[in-house]
């Protein structure tokens, strides 16, 4: 019992200490803007913001807006913005869309999104893949609620 007490008191001051998941992450600003594809609203797109420290995504709504969920760091990120079309009678996942294996699938194999058959990638490479994007944006300070992109179709 005597050698108990101390090893729960330590597992206890431990946990309790910020040593538990997130308390390594960086303060974040809220990004919110506006995606369009060929001056259409772009419906249902995922865009991601990456910096040599930190990555966060949002998902765009029927208006093409969109909010990254965990916000951006300040300063420069590069973007990059992906949506994925899946033909009818192509397995899909259990909402409709392409399940996360299939994204990641993707997304180890950009080619694969642009295959004949299965899931489409419909956003150009430029924009869509992460090793060729061509977005970037500087965040401010105090976060941003114009971070618009107006992508080309082609």
């Amino acid at each position: 019992m005597r050698t108990i007490f101390p090893m729960f008191l330590f597992v206890l001051t431990a946990v309790s200490s910020g040593c538990g998941p997130g308390s390594n992450e960086p303060p974040t600003v809220s990004v919110r803007g506006t995606v369009t594809l060929g001056g259409k609203p772009l419906e249902g797109a995922n865009v991601y913001y990456f910096s040599e420290q930190y990555s966060s995504a949002g998902k765009t709504d029927a208006a093409g807006v969109y909010e990254l969920t965990k916000g951006a760091l300040p300063g420069e990120n590069t973007v990059y913005i992906s949506k994925i079309s899946v033909p009818e009678g192509a397995l899909a996942g259990p909402d409709g869309g392409v399940d996360e294996g299939q994204l990641m699938a993707m997304a180890g194999d950009p080619a694969l999104a642009r295959s004949k058959s299965g899931p489409k990638e419909i956003v150009p490479v430029k924009y869509s893949d992460p090793s060729k994007t061509e977005l970037t944006i500087t965040v401010p300070e105090p976060g941003t609620e114009a971070a618009n992109f107006a992508l080309e179709a082609k």
